[in-house]
């Protein structure tokens, strides 16, 4: 199986993606969310912005300077309905309410990195959005085609999963787990974990699986049903701390 970062996404109920090697965030109620687990056909375009120029040493000849690129971004999203017929992915609705509106509220911000290769450009720009539905997949499907066309300049930013070498968690599932049960923590950094805590009560059994660097798992201690932040420490540091629920 892939051992890249696509590992560690959150597939929400609409996944129908391949493991993209390319991550695609976006940004909603403030902060940057992974997206690539719920999407499919990913495709990130570069166009470059060139100027006219005289070639060196050849007076009257013809060239040109790239001064920056514009970036469009196109994928789809399958749209699944909850039990009272609701699209179950809130970063959906509001994408498509995005790319419904006009003017400022038809802008959303978004990265685009590598999954594997922190050395590789990530970039960082505002997009406008338009979606249309599909006319692939199945009929009782609900697909969106998405583009994503950058508004001002794309710049690039640090790669997300460079980080400081400490864990950096992306998902704990299943959610809702109660003591003695498994739960399997998704994340970067997370193939050598020294310590875990899991509403601040320490966790006694910490294991790997094999070949998955992506994926730790931890034994829920007892503890009090509701609010049980969860955090990871390795040879570098602590995680921050990721928002878990447990059950009763």
């Amino acid at each position: 199986m892939p051992t890249t970062i696509f590992d560690a996404e959150v597939p929400t109920a609409g996944t129908i993606a391949l493991a993209h090697e390319e991550i695609l965030r976006i940004k909603r109620s403030g902060s940057f969310e992974n997206v690539a687990g719920d999407i499919n056909a990913l495709v990130n375009t570069p166009a470059p912005i060139t100027v006219a120029r005289e070639a060196y040493g050849l007076k009257g000849t013809d060239s040109v300077s790239v001064i920056g690129y514009n970036q469009v971004i196109t994928f789809t999203a399958e749209g699944i309905r909850d039990n009272l017929g609701r699209i179950a992915q809130p970063w959906l609705v509001a994408l498509l309410k995005i790319a419904r509106s006009t003017g400022a509220a038809n802008k959303v911000s978004a990265q685009t990195f590598d999954a594997k290769d922190e050395n590789l450009i990530a970039l960082e720009g505002s997009y406008s959005v338009t979606a249309v539905k599909s006319t692939t997949g199945f009929k009782d499907k609900f697909v969106w085609a998405f583009t994503l066309t950058n508004d001002g300049p794309v710049v690039e930013i640090p790669s997300p999963i460079a980080g400081t070498g400490v864990p950096v968690l992306d998902s704990a599932l299943p959610s809702g787990a109660v003591a003695s049960a498994n739960i399997y923590v998704r994340g970067y950094n997370v193939g050598a974990i020294t310590a875990a805590t899991i509403g601040g009560v320490a966790v006694t059994s910490i294991s790997q699986i094999p070949n998955e660097p992506n994926i730790v798992v931890l034994e829920v201690p007892a503890g009090a049903a509701g609010s049980a932040p969860l955090i990871l420490t390795n040879a570098v540091g602590a995680s921050a701390s990721f928002p878990y629920v447990r059950g009763a």
